[in-house]
């Protein structure tokens, strides 16, 4: 019988969707550049938005009940070639977010006790320096996460559920102690942070919402795990996703009452600042408590449709001597050379420090919106009502302007320049990848 149920589904989601962005944004880019009005507006658009996406993954996934989700959907329905884009993108995406987010486990550490050491300064790359603890750091959480996993989904699992509800526990809890010590200063200083609307603003909000739910789609790579029905899934999803914009925005109106618009540059972490000067240091520490949930959370959610991704392509192309089986017990056997694998590419790139880094998680906005783009022209295609036609459609649409904001300099919502470089690279290396492998053929083994 599979350990994945609703509650699982709903974890592996949201914890995928929330991370250490929630906690940084608010003070680094929310409140400054856009304010209160304009990220409230853009999130709530873009969750209108990916309402068709989401219900064309929910039909596909009727239809192509396997792990692999998005690559596994393109290539049954699309073609080899079509799915390998879609897969390629993803893997992208997916490795590219797992030392992202180990990465910032010794930012939470380093935020929230002053008695933490960073160690040795290293070198830098791109100015950003690296120490030799937060490494540590970040391998260490890594490798215990890997080890999780190589135990069993049971116990990545019953992990996930305990951080994503000490990160809603925790983050409730300080909801409602900010509650009660609203005041005067702090109205003034929500005001000075609200900002008019503004149709630029709201969309490079829009433009972000592929990088800040990408994690929605982890449940797609699950889809040979579990026998929860498709409409139960739809639901735990969008669950997540509203979820998820909540957690967004409440973070970043208890920003803005406790930080006034003029300090918000005073202050390396302003969520941070605005929590103490609400409710105090004690409850203070129920945010790290919230932010170590948010980012490892995340870490662990990608880990698991990281190896559901790779161990569907390499069955597909005979990779590893991995084999393609279809398992009537509800789980999907990962061999574990795909677990070192990921965790040794993960454990390899905080050694070129979070700046490098960041310019490929630039690009997991692409792969995800190529995910998506895919996702929808695959319900397009084996639509049947006219309702669905115009759904996946829709969908179609918006996954194109995602590109559009994300590649083209009209908005001023596009990815840096660096970023543009790596993803020339990540195609070349695509295509060496797929000439090499693409004439690849091997059986269904059933089990």
């Amino acid at each position: 019988m599979s350990d994945i149920g609703k509650k699982e589904i709903f974890t592996i989601a949201l914890g995928s969707v929330i991370g250490w962005g929630a906690f940084m944004l608010p003070g680094n880019v929310f409140l400054p550049d856009y304010g209160v009005s304009n990220t409230l507006v853009g999130f709530i658009i873009a969750i209108m938005m990916l309402v068709f996406i989401e219900k064309s993954y929910t039909k596909v996934m009727q239809k192509v009940p396997k792990a692999g989700g998005e690559y596994s959907f393109a290539t049954e329905l699309l073609g080899r070639k079509s799915g390998f884009i879609t897969g390629w993108g993803l893997l992208l995406a997916y490795v590219s977010i797992i030392p992202l987010n180990a990465t910032a486990v010794p930012m939470v550490l380093d935020a929230v006790f002053p008695a933490y050491s960073k160690g040795s300064l290293l070198y830098t790359v791109s100015d950003y320096p690296v120490y030799l603890n937060d490494i540590l750091v970040s391998l260490a959480i890594i490798g215990l996460f890997t080890f999780l996993n190589l135990k069993g989904i049971k116990g990545a699992l019953q992990a996930q559920n305990l951080l994503v509800f000490a990160l809603l526990g925790s983050l409730l809890l300080i909801l409602v102690m900010a509650f009660f010590n609203i005041g005067s200063t702090q109205v003034d200083n929500l005001s000075s942070n609200m900002s008019e609307l503004n149709t630029s603003s709201i969309i490079r909000i829009i433009a972000f919402a592929p990088w800040a739910f990408i994690g929605f789609d982890a449940v797609a790579q699950l889809s040979g795990d579990h026998k929860v029905s498709s409409k139960t899934v739809s639901r735990m999803t969008m669950l997540a996703i509203i979820f998820g914009a909540i957690i967004y925005n409440l973070l970043n109106v208890i920003t803005a009452l406790g930080v006034n618009h003029q300090q918000l540059s005073d202050s390396s972490w302003a969520t941070g600042a605005s929590v103490k000067a609400l409710v105090g240091n004690g409850v203070f520490y129920f945010l790290a408590i919230a932010m170590f949930g948010a980012v490892v959370s995340g870490l662990n959610g990608f880990f698991i449709s990281s190896t559901r991704l790779i161990t569907s392509m390499s069955a597909d192309y005979d990779i590893g001597g991995v084999k393609p089986m279809k398992s009537e017990s509800g789980t999907v056997h990962i061999p574990k050379w795909i677990m070192y694998f990921i965790a040794v590419c993960a454990m390899v790139v905080p050694f070129f420090g979070r700046t490098a880094l960041l310019w490929f998680v630039d690009l997991s906005s692409v792969g995800a919106s190529i995910a998506y783009f895919m996702t929808c022209l695959c319900a397009y295609k084996i639509a049947e009502k006219t309702s669905d036609f115009i759904i996946s459609g829709i969908g179609m649409l918006v996954s194109l302007a995602f590109l559009v904001f994300l590649l083209t300099p009209i908005f001023d919502s596009n990815i840096s320049m660096p970023s543009y470089f790596s993803l020339l690279f990540w195609i070349a290396l695509g295509t060496v990848v797929y000439i090499y492998i693409k004439n690849r053929k091997v059986s269904v083994i059933t089990v």
